[in-house]
């Protein structure tokens, strides 16, 4: 006669939640590494008319406002980018070297560099700058 009727026991299914919740932890871990500061030497080049773009394939040494020099994002002494800058010359002999110097660095800096790669042979020297809006 009488119609018992079961209840059903509510539920929270908390498995969909536990995977949004590591879904947007993973996408926020990833976030935050990609928005990191680029690599690299902060670097104010001096301004030039006549600057041009370069071949990416030169051999580039920058020099930053307090005289440290730095090859591929290293910091080298003065020596050690000669004997660096020589071993490439000497596998590809039509290399540039070009010298990214900061607006800022002493001449004495970019002189003692220059004097050191002319005295191990290399004579195709190059200064980088950036165009100068006109």
């Amino acid at each position: 006669m009488f119609k018992t009727t079961l209840k059903k026991k509510s539920s929270i299914n908390i498995i969909p939640m536990i995977d949004v919740i590591f879904f947007l932890l993973v996408f926020f871990m990833l976030f935050t590494t990609f928005r990191t500061a680029p690599e690299g030497i902060e670097m104010q080049l001096p301004k030039a008319v006549t600057a041009t773009e370069q071949n990416t394939e030169n051999f580039i040494v920058q020099i930053d406002s307090e005289g440290n020099y730095y090859y591929q994002d290293q910091s080298l002494d003065l020596n050690q980018i000669i004997s660096e800058a020589e071993v490439a010359n000497n596998e590809n002999n039509k290399l540039t070297i070009v010298i990214s110097a900061d607006k800022n660095t002493r001449y004495e800096n970019v002189v003692s560099l220059m004097d050191g790669l002319r005295n191990v042979g290399i004579t195709r020297l190059a200064l980088a700058a950036d165009k100068e809006d006109s």
